[in-house]
């Protein structure tokens, strides 16, 4: 009985999706520290937008847009933010679909990635 309680119990544990949580995208980041701009470039693609800060730092970009979560988590601040001052009337037209982001921002200094920046409601 007791073998069964424990193969039960880690079916379900499998089954239960994780919330989201920054801190396991920032691990995934972390990694990056140290790498350079090559392998940075070979993984992520060439960067959405880049800023050179001086001449041998620079920022660069990456973002991605999906119709739906790519967790299926269509309220991902929910009980955390009210956003009703700014709803919209639709004046008739059907509503937008719903657009999630993350953008991603690495700072690279003398070819080396030194740190990271994330933010949107769909960073994993």
């Amino acid at each position: 009985m007791k073998k069964y309680t424990g193969i039960f119990f880690m079916l379900l544990c499998a089954c239960v999706s994780k919330p989201y949580s920054p801190y396991l995208y920032q691990e995934k980041l972390e990694k990056w520290v140290g790498k350079n701009r090559e392998q940075l470039y070979a993984y992520w693609g060439y960067p959405q937008q880049q800023w050179n800060i001086d001449k041998n730092t620079s920022v660069v970009s990456y973002y991605q847009t999906e119709q739906a979560p790519t967790d299926d988590d269509f309220e991902p601040y929910a009980g955390i933010i009210s956003a009703e001052a700014m709803e919209e009337p639709q004046y008739g037209l059907p509503p937008a679909p719903p657009l999630f982001y993350c953008k991603t921002s690495f700072v690279i200094r003398d070819n080396r990635v030194i740190s990271y920046n994330f933010n949107g409601d769909d960073c994993h």
